[in-house]
């Protein structure tokens, strides 16, 4: 046996054990399972761009968590609210809806 086919041998050896455990992995998915009443948010179902405080207020109630920006207010600079929700966030210019963020 000369060292060339040797060497061809032990490289197709090498590159079949590398393929097998490359094969080898498994795939993992987690199954989630809903009350019959439970509520999936999406986009549509959170404030739109526009509404105001008292809108939000009345169609969600009161949020868990409020915080407003720091600093003085000027027009380049309004005041920023973020009202938090269980679910969702809902951020504020002065008080109209700018944007309203899905928690994952």
């Amino acid at each position: 046996m000369n060292i060339k086919s040797h060497l061809l041998k032990v490289s197709i050896a090498t590159i079949l054990a590398a393929s097998t455990q490359m094969l080898a992995v498994t795939a993992q998915a987690e199954i989630l399972t809903l009350a019959p009443h439970a509520k999936v948010l999406t986009k549509a179902n959170t404030p739109k761009h526009g509404e105001t405080m008292q809108a939000v207020s009345k169609k969600f109630g009161a949020a868990k968590r409020t915080s407003v920006s720091k600093g003085p207010v000027t027009k380049q600079n309004p005041k920023i609210t973020r009202w938090d929700y269980s679910g969702f966030s809902v951020y504020f210019e002065n008080s109209h809806v700018i944007h309203s963020v899905i928690h994952r």
